[in-house]
């Protein structure tokens, strides 16, 4: 597997683990949003700078990203979309 894409899917994989979007990854590790986007799909090579941030952001170490992970693994599941998403799943009501 080509080495973007093993960094994009670990990245993903402890993004979700930890509960961030993309965005929040992106704005704690000073990243364009699109560009983190690119990362997690393979397309965009990251720096190793970008790539210090991220795991710093992660916890974790830059040899945690780039490890190569199995291709097998299941598929994962996406966060709930929307800025107002609380745990329930659920939007807020707009009481007044």
């Amino acid at each position: 597997m080509d080495i973007r894409k093993q960094i994009g899917r670990t990245v993903r994989r402890l993004r979700l683990g930890r509960r961030l979007s993309q965005e929040q990854l992106a704005l704690e590790a000073d990243i364009d949003r699109t560009y983190m986007s690119g990362i997690e799909r393979g397309i965009s090579n990251p720096s190793v700078v970008l790539l210090s941030r991220m795991a710093k952001v992660l916890k974790v170490t830059v040899a945690d990203l780039v490890t190569a992970t199995s291709e097998k693994e299941p598929a994962l599941k996406n966060l709930p979309r929307g800025r107002n998403v609380h745990h329930t799943g659920r939007r807020p009501s707009k009481r007044g």
